[in-house]
């Protein structure tokens, strides 16, 4: 069931809380209200006998009427409620009191010790506290936590307040989490990422015992300051006396990761919220649901590829503000140009038609689903059905009568055509090509890339390209090469004629625990998760490479997923603890690329598309019988790209689960690049600084356990 749905049903139960036929007023505040506004449109709340929605900060005079509020449990929103019912004042004939989150006990005694027993009529906790982005994607909005969970800013007391920032993240994610398990109304199995191949990461990594494995370069004669600042400090940090955190407390003597103390959170939260509600889960007849908590370290090289599926591709190249607001010209019915804002969400059902397509079939389809139209009707019988993409956009402007889809027809082509010209100008097909060897560790006839260097080096002294884009590529390098000799790096960042920052975005790949510079002392520790070669029929040579998500995703409905770097928070269940785990680590697609076999792989360089899609055209969720399915809930910590929330639907109509995945955001190659450049700073200097929470922290969480009933409850 589509997770928009799902969360418009828990505010339904709330505004249907009064008597059926009894009007009533929706009080809400601004984070609940914006909850509420990605579920239901204005005019379909009124129509639940709502006479108004008011925002419970203005002032709103007494009425003779009950009311609804959905709030946030903030300690500001209970005073404001008492308010409306203290010293003799009576707002509302009654109060149905909802909370999108747990209450603390504190606040929830405060609330039914202060409001007469004859006004109160409901308090509930909903457990809606999520955006959900689309049918199957849901984010915290918390573009901040990729500073405090991977950023350190060094000095003992800069640690202890960064590990203080780290534990209170894990703590709002870990709340969200069971926010979106009480709204699917699963307890699943959770298991969580441990890497092997770098020590602990961010705030963390003042707690591990022992010096860093990570190489950080020697000290250059010029910009010393800047370049240290970005990379060595971070190595100078973690070089502590054995058993020692930074100031002189003991650190602990198993080593904590990201996704391991984000997962372990959830899974006591979630216990503890079981115990006091054991009616949950409610049986539904699905199997078990999985729950895999990551981070962005698993996969540093996807947000920097240049995808070419319709959705990543314009919002790589176009300027989408939030993945959703699109301002482009618009052609009216005489011939005139307007400037538009166009919203690309569900309520769009050509997005949500070709957003998960490769461009050149979303194009096609464009033009295929215009030319029935065009055949449709007499005024373009003489077009013979066929037209180009000028004509169809010239076709648009004369529709009139058909207004709504002709506005949503010319914003596609438009974006279309956009992203086609961009396409070209920026040569995107040679840099894609060099950027998906860096990935996938081979070429388009499963070969290792032997002259990347030769093809990257004019890509770098091509002025036309765009620095970030050459960040990019170095980046990708530099990750294919698990590091590069010091004097390499340099190199190359003078034939891309890189501004220092941007040679910062390179840097800092040090913090996701990637090696940059290559010493022929260190002593390795393994590789990062790679894909093998695995040669597929319907594969775009410029699509080559398959996020590791995927490939958890996948290796996991196979029973081929490590468990030692994917271990469970409690007992394996038995179809997995029964396995072979040597047998997982050979057959799996997770394993270094070196050890797979190789083979012949369809199509020529070049282009845009060498084959026909097979499998990756997955329906929209709408359309998917999910029923019975079981569910796999993906979440990644530090952000996911647009490719990766294709893989939900892609996927889960492969595999024929029902996949939902999330994120604490949502971030675009140039996002992603520009977070690097300050994380080494801890986010300042970034746009927005330091990000911007999106949710409002709950009060006196310490003193309440997750779920636990509230004292009043009628």
């Amino acid at each position: 069931m589509p997770l928009k749905d799902l969360l418009k049903a828990r505010f339904t139960s709330a505004l249907n809380s009064v008597p059926k036929g009894t009007w009533k007023i929706l009080i809400t505040d601004d984070h609940s209200q914006a909850l509420l506004d990605t579920v239901y449109k204005n005019i379909e709340i009124l129509q639940q006998n709502v006479t108004s929605v008011e925002p419970l900060h203005s002032p709103r005079h007494p009425q003779g009427i009950e009311a609804v509020y959905l709030l946030t449990p903030t300690s500001q929103n209970v005073d404001r409620v008492i308010a409306d019912f203290s010293l003799g004042r009576r707002t509302y004939k009654a109060a149905h009191l909802f909370f999108i989150d747990g209450i603390s006990d504190y606040l929830a005694q405060k609330l039914t010790s202060s409001i007469p027993q004859d006004v109160l009529r409901a308090f509930t906790e909903l457990y809606c506290n999520i955006w959900a982005l689309e049918d199957r994607v849901f984010s915290l909005k918390q573009p901040s936590s990729f500073f405090t969970m991977f950023g350190n800013i060094g000095g003992a007391a800069a640690a202890d307040l960064a590990l203080e920032a780290f534990e209170d993240d894990v703590e709002f994610t870990s709340r969200t989490l069971l926010n979106l398990l009480a709204t699917l109304n699963e307890n699943p199995h959770i298991r969580f990422y441990q890497p092997t191949h770098h020590s602990p990461l961010g705030p963390l990594a003042n707690q591990q015992a022992g010096s860093s494995s990570l190489a950080a370069p020697p000290p250059q004669q010029t910009q010393s300051l800047r370049w240290r600042s970005a990379m060595a400090e971070q190595s100078q940090q973690r070089v502590q006396s054995p058993g020692q955190a930074p100031g002189g407390s003991a650190g602990p003597s198993k080593p904590e990761y990201i996704s391991g103390k984000i997962a372990k959170k959830l899974q006591a939260d979630l216990d503890e919220y079981m115990v006091n509600n054991p009616e949950f889960p409610a049986a539904s007849g699905r199997p078990k649901a999985l729950l895999f908590v990551v981070d962005r370290s698993m996969d540093p090289v996807a947000p920097l590829l240049h995808e070419f599926w319709y959705q990543a591709m314009v919002n790589d190249l176009l300027k989408v503000e939030e993945g959703v607001k699109y301002k482009y010209k618009y052609t009216n019915t005489v011939g005139g140009t307007e400037n538009r804002e166009a919203e690309l969400t569900d309520d769009d059902p050509i997005w949500v038609s070709v957003r998960h397509l490769h461009m050149k079939d979303a194009i096609d389809r464009l033009m295929t689903d215009f030319n029935r139209f065009a055949q449709e009707h007499a005024g373009f019988a003489d077009n013979g059905g066929q037209v180009g993409i000028n004509d169809l956009k010239d076709m648009m402007a004369s529709l009139p009568q058909f207004q709504t889809q002709r506005d949503q027809y010319s914003l596609h082509l438009e974006m279309a055509q956009e992203c086609m010209g961009l396409f070209e100008k920026k040569h995107l097909n040679i840099a894609a090509n060099v950027e998906q060897c860096c990935a996938t560790g081979y070429t388009s006839e499963g070969k290792t890339p032997k002259n990347l260097v030769e093809e990257m080096v004019p890509l770098l002294d091509d002025r036309a390209l765009a620095s970030l884009d050459k960040v990019r590529i170095i980046a990708l390098y530099i990750l294919f090469r698990e590091g590069v000799a010091d004097e390499d790096r340099r190199r190359l960042f003078q034939h891309a004629r890189l501004s220092l920052s941007e040679q910062d975005s390179v840097n800092n790949l040090v913090w996701l625990g990637a090696k940059v510079v290559k010493d022929p002392k260190d002593k390795s520790k393994g590789s990062r998760l790679k894909q093998k070669y695995h040669a597929s029929e319907g594969e775009f040579e410029l699509s080559r490479f398959r996020p590791v998500v995927q490939m958890i995703l996948e290796d996991s409905h196979y029973n081929r997923l490590d468990p030692t770097l994917f271990p469970y928070t409690k007992d394996a269940p038995e179809s997995s603890s029964s396995s072979n785990p040597a047998s997982m680590r050979s057959g799996g697609r997770l394993a270094p690329a070196s050890s797979a076999t190789r083979g012949p792989a369809p199509g020529s360089s070049g282009s845009l598309r060498s084959a026909r899609p097979t499998w990756h055209k997955a329906p929209s969720a709408r359309a998917m019988n999910t029923e019975g399915k079981q569910r796999i809930i993906m979440f990644v910590a530090g952000g996911m790209t647009y490719s990766e929330m294709r893989l939900a639907y892609a996927v889960g109509q492969s595999l024929g689960k029902e996949i939902y995945i999330g994120s604490t955001h949502v971030v675009t190659p140039e996002s992603y690049v520009r977070d690097l450049k300050s994380l080494g700073r801890g986010g300042i200097g970034c746009n927005p600084p330091n990000g911007v929470a999106e949710h409002p922290q709950s009060p006196g969480r310490g003193s309440r356990t997750p779920g636990r009933p509230v004292t009043y409850q009628q």
